[in-house]
């Protein structure tokens, strides 16, 4: 699963090739990990703190073009 950020206390991954939609995001921290919808910034999954979680919304608010960029890059379809 590629990695597309780091945060304090956590990481930003979207996985390559097998990904089904809508778009989104995983959330790994120590000991725990949440999936985030892309477009809407709802956890679909998991849980995180509250601290970790608002960096991570916060991030992948100002940067859901690149996010959505590498979700296509990812997982185009043949």
């Amino acid at each position: 699963m590629p990695l597309v950020h780091r945060l304090s206390n956590s990481k930003v991954y979207v996985h390559a090739r097998r990904e089904h939609p809508p778009p989104h995001f995983h959330l790994l921290g120590p000991g725990w990990s949440a999936v985030v919808y892309i477009r809407t910034l709802d956890v679909r999954r998991g849980a995180a703190p509250k601290q970790d979680l608002a960096e991570a919304i916060a991030w992948a608010s100002a940067n859901e073009d690149f996010l959505l960029q590498k979700w296509s890059e990812y997982n185009e379809r043949d």
